[in-house]
């Protein structure tokens, strides 16, 4: 169980851009192919493909264990932020 947990924690995104392709050709082609629904479905394509790529995570911007224990304290307040790659 905890294995397919981790697949749709990790794939979420994914499963659910496919997901909306479907439904929504689903729902366009019902009454038959045209033009705008093409272009409907083209655009939502377009948009997840763009979203994709601009909110997946980069790199750390400090790696080293060293720094990171550098910017904690100095009697100021540090907000700790942890992320998954996924």
């Amino acid at each position: 169980m905890e294995i397919v947990g981790r697949f749709f924690n990790q794939h979420s995104f994914t499963l659910f851009a496919a997901t909306s392709i479907v439904v929504l050709a689903i729902v366009l082609f019902r009454d038959g192919i045209e033009a705008g629904d093409l272009f409907a479905l083209g655009a939502l394509s377009v948009g997840l493909l763009v979203a994709y790529i601009f909110l997946q995570p980069g790199p750390s911007s400090l790696s080293e264990v060293e720094h990171v224990e550098a910017q904690i304290g100095n009697g100021r307040p540090v907000l700790l932020e942890f992320q998954s790659p996924y």
